[in-house]
């Protein structure tokens, strides 16, 4: 069965990997706290829909050392098949699970080349429980 979710193009307009000099290596936390926001956007003339996938890294005290601050926003282009009920949340859960991988590798590449070791973002889930908001 294909996708109901045709990937259209993606981008990056903002990246910013910010290696800490007084991190010190060894210390690393076992896990990132990562802070995600996703916004749909719809353009009706192109049935286009915009995917825009905001993330964060960036330590929680200004006493906390993390390797890497980082804040990279992804925006994909997507076009959904007309059939398709809920759009939005396939948007919501597959549009930005797909930006998330690629910002994922993104980020593992540009951080790979500073003086700690890669930064890996957690895995995720974009699924909110039924009810949430």
């Amino acid at each position: 069965m294909n996708s109901p979710l045709n990937v259209i193009e993606y981008f990056f307009p903002f990246v910013q990997v910010s290696a800490d000099p007084e991190f010190e290596s060894g210390s690393e936390k076992l896990a990132i706290d990562c802070q995600t926001k996703v916004a749909l956007d719809f353009d009706p003339d192109e049935k286009v829909h915009q995917v825009t996938l905001e993330i964060t890294v960036m330590p929680e005290s200004e006493d906390e050392k993390i390797p890497y601050a980082i804040h990279l926003i992804a925006v994909g282009l997507f076009q959904v098949d007309d059939e398709w009920d809920n759009k939005e949340k396939l948007l919501q859960v597959n549009g930005a699970s797909i930006l998330y991988s690629a910002a994922r590798e993104f980020i593992i590449t540009v951080s790979s080349r500073g003086p700690w070791p890669p930064a890996v973002l957690p895995a995720t889930s974009f699924l909110q429980p039924e009810g949430a908001k």
